[in-house]
């Protein structure tokens, strides 16, 4: 049960980070043009269109290492060596160089954009902003100090990594909700991922979940079910005015 049928007033808002507050995709296409740029100028018949392609699919398997006994760094360093092998390239530094341009030049267009940043700013004058993030914190403190997260969020930043379990783990959403001094009726979970940051929302019985779904793709009967879908940031105000006039 949760706010829409119980009518709680809503006190906090929990935000993810990556591809809700942060437009992460096209920091990321804006970061692969300056990487092709590197391999091209090293390597000059290199296909570097289908190496992006190739980093991407084996980041997206697999981001970390799923034993955790690499680091990110030498772990994603090793996915643009496997990257290179596919085009049988073998070379000494090129991985290395690769990978320091993706984690270094990326943090340049990892901003929030100027109206996601003014929500922010007037939304967090009537509720209480937490921003949960999961990953590894050597990703992604680097991440929330490339967009000045501390400037609107102050310490009520929490990064799964640093964490005993991720989301969608109950003791996560709880954490946040002693931060935020709200009982977990009273706060709603904003994010773009169904399976951490909606499930993990629904489980922890938030007042409400909102999925940013941007290519309006549809809800499977599996999934779990948000309570809103919004294309963009910027439609958050009209969906806590909506809540608030149901109390």
């Amino acid at each position: 049960m949760n706010a829409i049928s119980k009518k709680c007033p809503i006190k906090a808002i929990f935000f993810d980070l990556d591809h809700t507050l942060v437009d992460c995709e096209s920091a990321d296409l804006r970061t692969y043009e300056i990487i092709s740029k590197i391999a091209r100028s090293t390597v000059f018949d290199i296909h570097t269109p289908a190496l992006i392609h190739d980093f991407r699919q084996l980041l997206g398997k697999a981001p970390f290492d799923p034993q955790d006994k690499i680091d990110v760094l030498e772990w994603r360093t090793d996915l643009w060596k496997k990257a290179l092998a596919i085009q049988n390239i073998d070379h000494p530094n090129l991985p290395e160089r690769l990978n320091q341009a993706f984690h270094d030049e990326r943090l340049v267009f990892f901003l929030f954009t100027p109206d996601v940043h003014a929500m922010l700013k007037e939304m967090l004058r009537s509720y209480t902003g937490i921003i949960i993030t999961n990953g590894d914190p050597v990703i992604q403190r680097p991440k929330l100090a490339a967009c000045k997260a501390e400037e609107l969020f102050a310490s009520r930043i929490i990064v799964g990594g640093e964490e005993q379990y991720e989301k969608p783990h109950l003791s996560i959403f709880h954490k946040a909700c002693e931060m935020a001094k709200c009982a977990p009726s009273e706060a709603i979970m904003v994010g773009d991922r169904l399976k951490t940051d909606i499930l993990g929302g629904i489980n922890a019985g938030l007042g409400a979940t909102v999925w940013v779904n941007p290519k309006n793709e549809p809800v499977n009967d599996h999934d779990p079910k948000p309570d809103f879908q919004i294309v963009s940031m910027i439609e958050l105000p009209s969906i806590m005015k909506h809540l608030n006039n149901m109390i």
